[in-house]
């Protein structure tokens, strides 16, 4: 037993120092063993670790740190298996190891001296467990970098997020193209394109599915339309209803309650551009159909436009800022609530995002405070079942705008 256990530690120690970095593409039989991982849970051969039952072995393999699976994966047929399976993820939440990681798409120091140079955005991932910031790379030769406003959705199957749309860097022009990160593999693959160019529509992602809705075409006038991306199912896009009015620059939230329901709020019409409504409306997807009506609309009045809306606890929450800046749809009442105050020191908000599977709320705002800190923007998180909002440190490299996030719990 003895040199099974240096064994064990050896493999840990191998795996530990390993960076978690991304590849540049998946290859096709990793991906083939990973789908077959999916459906039989592991696709395991053998002893997963020689000399240990496979149930004692998998608790030992789920304690380890997200930044070795890629590591991992390399070992052998049967952990790859297991680092791509359902089992793998249940194992770690109930050992409680999991590591909640959050992807933004933010503007990035431009190169050189950044005169007269186009801004630049890249995708960086927060891990709000160990506290550790990093970029999320690809290959340049295969992916180039980030699109200009592109979106980002969690497809809610514990494993992939998609890069979705934005604009080309070099033309300014809006890209169909879509990216799909396999988070626990690291490795990259193209998605099927958007059914077309839209530019600044809202993005929103569950159930193993990545929507998007409204935005505007080419010629700026806003859209009614949206589409739905199956990443677990048949890997490609379908048509949905159309909303029932345009919306540009809507907000798109994804509520895990029963027959789960897309919600697609603000945005403005064609001939007002920049004047957000508080309205909203919802989509149900059993009868493929919007309604909207009396309590569908975003608090906060003529300001909805600085209110962010975020999946957390099963509903809706409203984030904004000063006092009652966060409140919860309640769906019996067709009410909101309050829940807190604002964020400490924030003036407005620009991102929240459900983390911890639902249980907290993660926000990005700009500071009340900018001029003396000579920090434009903040981080803040509170757990949905209450306590105080605890700031969240920013390297000054991630200091950038965030036009888009995405949150997985690893």
């Amino acid at each position: 037993m003895g040199a099974v256990k240096q064994e064990v530690e050896d493999v840990y120690a191998a795996t530990a120092v390993a960076r978690y970095c991304y590849g540049s593409k998946e290859s096709k039989q990793e991906r083939a063993m990973a789908m077959e991982a999916e459906e039989d849970g592991g696709g395991l051969e053998g002893e997963l670790i020689p000399g240990l039952p496979d149930d004692v072995a998998m608790e030992c393999l789920a304690r380890v740190p997200s930044r070795s699976h890629r590591r991992m994966r390399s070992v052998c047929r049967g952990w790859r298996g297991t680092v791509g399976s359902a089992d793998f993820r249940r194992r770690r939440r109930a050992a409680g190891a999991s590591e909640d990681i959050l992807f933004l798409v933010q503007t990035a120091p431009a190169r050189g001296d950044g005169k007269g140079s186009t801004p630049e955005c890249a995708l960086a991932a927060a891990n709000l467990t160990t506290g550790e910031w990093r970029r999320v790379e690809g290959h340049a030769d295969a992916w180039g970098p980030v699109p200009l406003f592109a979106q980002c959705a969690a497809a809610g199957d514990g494993r992939h997020v998609a890069v979705v749309g934005g604009w080309d860097p070099d033309t300014l022009r809006p890209t169909s193209d879509v990216r799909l990160l396999d988070v626990s593999a690291g490795t990259w693959r193209r998605g099927p394109e958007m059914p077309d160019t839209r530019s600044f529509f809202g993005c929103a992602g569950g159930d193993g599915n990545v929507y998007i809705a409204g935005g505007h075409d080419e010629c700026k006038n806003a859209l009614r339309s949206a589409f739905a991306y199956s990443v677990a199912a048949d890997d490609a896009w379908r048509a949905l209803s159309d909303m029932s009015e345009e919306r540009d620059e809507p907000q798109l939230v994804v509520v895990a309650t029963p027959g789960r329901v897309l919600l697609a709020a603000s945005g403005y019409l064609t001939e007002a551009q920049g004047a957000f409504r508080n309205t909203a409306e919802r989509y149900h997807a059993g009868g493929d159909a919007w309604t909207s009506g009396e309590g569908y609309v975003i608090p906060g009045g003529d300001t909805a436009g600085k209110t962010c809306l975020a999946s957390v606890r099963g509903t809706v929450w409203a984030v904004g800022a000063g006092k009652d800046g966060v409140r919860e749809w309640d769906g019996d009442a067709r009410a909101w609530r309050d829940v807190a105050d604002g964020p400490p020191g924030m003036k407005a908000c620009v991102k929240a995002v459900g983390v911890g599977n639902g249980g907290a709320v993660f926000v990005f705002g700009t500071v009340a405070d900018a001029a003396a800190d000579g920090v434009k923007y903040s981080a803040w998180v509170m757990e949905a079942s209450g306590g105080a909002w605890k700031r969240v440190p920013v390297p000054s490299e991630f200091g950038g705008f965030v036009y888009s996030a995405a949150a997985v719990s690893i």
